[in-house]
Order: structure tokens, then C-alpha cells, then sequence
């Protein structure tokens, strides 16, 4: 635990003090039956409340890609939780681009299971919104559970952190070319079997991520904001075209990777942001037909407290994670503010814990977001939505930021919260605290 930073607040004038002797603002209300407000995100298509739960991913998947009785236990608490959104966690658009042997896989041979699993998450849940999250993990690929790296260009931030040799093959053209009839095959899986929308990740430095800041890549994914962006506007084009109707196109994106220029999207050479490019390229979505846009920023690979602000686990952050929280909030809204016209996601929120009610309320209220997402608080108390709604929610069982599940993630098995949820804390020891 960060001594320097540790969580100390009780109440919502703890944290105004806080935040005020900081110079950032965090939005905060005591109403929060503004929670309960249902949001339009087309107009045959109403979440029923303002909640969301952020794909967080299992590592519990068969080694088919089908979802194990892991996966299907975490989405029925899921579903009986009350969240209007659900967004779905990473599932793989091909074999090669697998985070591990557990990461889901759409394919031909296991939709019928996946069709099973989100018939069961809509009826649990009265009707809410289920989005897959289709993915390619490029550089962080490994299918094998060993390192497998796609790369989009060579960084040497990344590169030295994990172990890639300067003489590593680039991925080519011709395979990115290749991505965008995977990408359209996975969301006609997807759409058959029931999900309501897919999400083309672009956050956090997987492939398509990493391509937005691919400055230093020749050819026609490369260079200019146009080559660079390139695949991501293409691929939802030919999902909007060939999916259409009310099916939901999203994007979870990395709106700055807080990585020093030019290693990072949206980010100036000092490591300030810069939003300017993803504004562009939000309106472009936009105007593309894409309805819900999924803020994030960072990579859990290089700056974890910049998306998910924390005071313990890891290395200790170097800022007060109110900082980090307030950026997630107020970049998201000034993207929302320079391209209306979608419905925004937001996170960050769960670092807050028990104040985590009263800002998201704060934020709903202000219009600085739509709809207020909770991942990390989702492993941990599953049903945190109807709780914050109904005003019973419970710190007892709050996220404490602690970032076991991260830990769990990074030892490649099965994902959850050792500290809430009894199930994860043997595999927690087994996997995690070896010798």
C-alpha cells in the first residue's frame, strides 16, 4: 500500500477537500437517482439505467474459445447485478491474436455456445444491453500462453519491457488488410448469436490501438493520421455496412495513451495530452454511423495508473490517483463536448469505493457522461448497479483497488476478485504467492 497516497476518505467533503487542495475536479452529488435515468442509444434501442459493467477480461475461456463454466458463472452474477450495459470481455477475431489459450475465440464451431450464454445473460438481467468486445491482442499475443508478439512498429518503450529484439518483424500490410474480414466474420457471430453490438477495441495498446500512434510505420497503415487510422475506420465501415440496422457499433478506445510522442496516440512529446486526433477521429466514427464510444486512456502495460487509478499493487503511482481519476472523467467529457452526437461510456470511478455512488451521480448530473462504467468494482461486488441504485450500496464489498485481479491476469489464469469473491482466493495463492 502507497502510504503516500492511501485511501483515507469517508465522505464527499473528504474528497472535495482533497481534490480542491489538488486543483481537479471531481463531479459529485448526494441525488443519485439520476443512476436510474434509462439512456437511448438508437431509437428502437433504451438502456434501462445509466450503469455500466467494463469488459474485464477472464482468462477462463475453453481452449476452443467457448465460454467455460467460469466465464458463465461471472455473467449470471453479471446479469443479476442491474447494470444496464454489459460490455463483454475480449473475445478474439482469430487464433493468432489470443492474449492466452483461455482467451474466447468467436468462431463457426462454438457461436451456438456463445448464443447460450447471452441468451441467458438477457433474460437474467431484465433486458440489458450485451456488447462484445472484438479484439486483436497484437503485440501482447499469446496464443500458446507464451509470448507470440504481432507488432504494428518497432517502440522501444515496449520493446524493452517485453523482451522484443530490434530485428522483429513488423507485421505486414497485407495482414492488416487481411483483419478487416476477420473483424466483419466475428460481428456477424456475434450478431448471431444475440449480442446487441460490438465493441472494435482500440484501447490500451492491442493492436488496433497501437496502430493510431504507428508514426514511425512505413506503408499504408503508417505515418499520416489517415494510414494510422486506417483500419479502425475501415473495419467498423464494413461492420456497420454488412451488420446494420440496430446492431450496435462501439469502440472502447484509448483516447490518449499518456506514452510520450512519438510512441504515443494523442499524446505530446512532454507526456501531456493532446486531444486533438481523437476528436477527429471520434466524429469520423461518428459520421461513419458509430452510436457508442467507450472512453479510456493509458495501457495497463506501461502507465496502469493512468486507466485504472489505484493506491496499492503494482508499482507505487507517481501521482495522487484523484489525479488520474479526475483525467479519465474530464477528458471524456471534453471529447463528448467536441462530438456530440454519440452516447459516452466513462471510467475510472472504481478506485473511488464507497464515494463511487455520489461521483458517478456527480457526473451524470453535470453531463460530463452518459453512462458511468464499472469494471474492477465488478469483480468485486457484481451487483454494485442495483446497490448504488436502490441506495444500499455496501463498502463492505466495495473494489479496494488492490490489483489482485490484474495479478491474476498477468499469471495467465482465471481472472476474478480474491478479496470479495471466495472462488479466486485459492487460486490466488496457488498462482500468485509461489514460493
Amino acid at each position: 500500500m502507497s502510504e503516500k497516497y492511501k485511501f483515507t476518505y469517508k465522505t464527499i467533503d473528504d474528497v472535495r477537500l482533497a481534490s480542491g487542495r489538488l486543483g481537479v475536479d471531481i463531479p459529485l452529488s448526494t441525488d443519485t437517482s439520476v443512476l436510474a435515468r434509462p439512456v437511448n442509444l438508437t431509437s428502437r434501442v433504451t438502456l434501462k439505467n445509466s450503469l455500466a459493467i467494463h469488459p474485464m477480461e477472464g482468462f477462463d475461456g475453453n481452449t476452443d474459445g467457448s465460454p467455460s463454466e467460469l466465464t458463465k458463472r461471472r455473467y449470471d452474477r453479471f446479469a443479476r447485478g442491474g447494470a444496464g450495459l454489459i460490455w463483454f470481455e475480449a473475445t478474439s477475431v482469430c487464433p493468432e491474436g489470443r492474449s492466452s489459450s483461455h482467451q474466447l475465440w468467436i468462431h463457426e464451431n462454438n457461436v451456438d455456445e456463445y448464443a447460450r450464454l447471452v441468451d441467458d445473460i438477457h433474460k437474467k438481467s431484465d433486458g440489458a444491453i450485451v456488447i462484445a468486445q472484438l479484439t486483436h491482442s497484437g503485440r501482447f499475443s499469446k496464443p500458446e500462453n507464451k509470448p507470440a508478439p504481432i507488432i504494428a512498429y518497432h517502440n522501444p518503450l515496449f520493446n524493452k519491457n517485453f523482451d522484443i529484439p530490434a530485428d522483429y518483424p513488423v507485421v505486414t500490410d497485407d495482414y492488416l488488410d487481411s483483419l478487416r474480414e476477420k473483424y466483419v466474420n466475428a460481428a456477424i457471430l456475434a450478431k448471431k448469436a444475440g449480442f446487441d453490438g460490438v465493441d472494435i477495441k482500440s484501447c490500451h495498446r492491442y493492436l488496433m490501438s497501437e496502430l493510431l500512434s504507428a508514426y514511425k510505420r512505413d506503408g499504408r497503415y503508417g505515418g499520416s493520421y489517415e494510414n494510422r487510422t486506417r483500419l479502425l475506420r475501415e473495419t467498423v465501415r464494413d461492420v456497420i455496412s454488412t451488420c446494420g440496422g440496430d446492431f450496435i457499433v462501439a469502440t472502447r478506445m484509448s483516447i490518449s495513451d499518456c506514452v510520450p510522442y512519438p510512441y504515443g496516440f494523442c499524446t505530446r512529446a512532454d507526456g501531456s495530452v493532446d486531444l486533438t486526433e481523437a476528436k477527429q477521429l471520434a466524429a469520423e466514427l461518428r459520421d461513419l454511423g458509430m452510436k457508442l464510444f467507450n472512453v479510456s486512456m493509458g495501457t495497463p502495460y506501461y502507465n496502469p495508473h493512468v486507466n485504472r487509478p489505484y493506491d496499492s499493487g503494482g508499482y507505487e503511482p507517481p501521482e495522487n490517483p484523484l489525479c488520474g481519476v479526475a483525467r479519465l472523467i474530464n477528458c471524456a467529457f471534453e471529447l463528448r463536448a467536441a462530438v456530440p452526437g454519440m452516447t459516452y461510456v466513462g471510467t475510472g470511478y472504481s478506485y473511488l469505493r464507497s464515494i463511487a455512488p455520489y461521483a458517478a451521480a456527480g457526473a451524470l448530473s453535470e453531463d460530463k457522461i452518459d453512462i458511468v462504467g464499472f469494471g474492477r468494482m465488478a469483480f468485486a461486488y457484481p451487483d454494485f448497479a442495483c446497490d448504488m441504485i436502490n441506495g444500499q450500496f455496501n463498502s463492505r464489498r466495495s473494489c479496494i483497488s488492490c490489483g489482485k485481479c490484474v495479478e491474476l491476469m498477468r499469471a495467465i489464469a482465471p481472472a476474478g476478485c480474491p478479496v470479495r469473491d471466495s472462488l479466486y482466493l485459492p487460486i490466488y495463492k496457488e498462482h500468485c504467492m509461489r514460493g
